[in-house]
């Protein structure tokens, strides 16, 4: 399975339709009736998965941004 970058869905993020439809190419259980949300965090992005009228997300990835060695060492 392959992951898609961090990168490529902060570019994406500002069109939520595109966004959806690049992670659907990368995720089988991600179906057109669900909806997905985006929350920013200090060390990343997580991506929340609803399906239909759902209140609680299914599924949830994290995607965390690179480091460099001196960060790690704070």
């Amino acid at each position: 399975m392959k992951i898609p970058s961090i990168e490529k869905i902060e570019l994406l993020r500002s069109n939520k339709e595109h966004l959806f439809e690049y992670l659907r190419n990368y995720d089988t259980s991600l179906r057109s009736t669900d909806t997905i949300d985006v929350v920013n965090f200090e060390y990343g992005i997580k991506i929340l998965y609803y399906h239909y009228e759902g209140n609680k997300p299914y599924k949830t990835r994290v995607y965390l941004n690179k480091m460099g060695d001196a960060e790690l060492l704070r």
